[in-house]
């Protein structure tokens, strides 16, 4: 039974023919590469909190739902705005997110393209967001 895992290196040596020309083996080993897969995994991770300001949100609007259900629906226009505003918290800490990852593969020599595009939607979103958010306040 032959041990198992990686064999050891043969040298082979150069030798003189007859000729007195050295003859160089044929066989020549190249050095094993192993490519590493290289994942994105931050000190602080903004989209952990983003999925809580979500959640946030979410809770704020049910809550006003069933809180303000029977009154002049005052309380659930404030619930909108808040979730409104959770949302705009929540795509503001993916977009950091994103800026972080982009950072992280610049340094590491892969492409960012992918994060700066999703820190740019998640900016523009976020704007849009808060900009409801208000406007479902001043319309109160």
């Amino acid at each position: 039974m032959e041990p198992q895992g990686k064999p050891e290196p043969i040298v082979i040596q150069s030798q003189p023919n007859l000729q007195g020309k050295v003859q160089y083996p044929s066989i020549v080993q190249q050095p094993q590469i192993v490519y590493i897969e290289l994942k994105y995994n931050p000190e602080t991770n903004y989209r952990w909190w983003s999925y809580g300001a979500i959640a946030l949100g979410v809770l704020i609007y049910l809550g006003s739902i069933v809180l303000f259900a029977g009154g002049d629906g005052t309380g659930i226009v404030i619930g909108n705005s808040a979730c409104c505003l959770s949302f705009a918290a929540a795509l503001f800490l993916d977009a950091a997110f994103y800026k972080g990852k982009s950072d992280w593969q610049e340094s590491t020599g892969q492409s960012n393209s992918g994060s700066n595009l999703g820190m740019v939607i998640d900016i523009i979103l976020g704007i849009i967001a808060l900009f409801l958010a208000l406007l479902i306040l001043i319309n109160l």
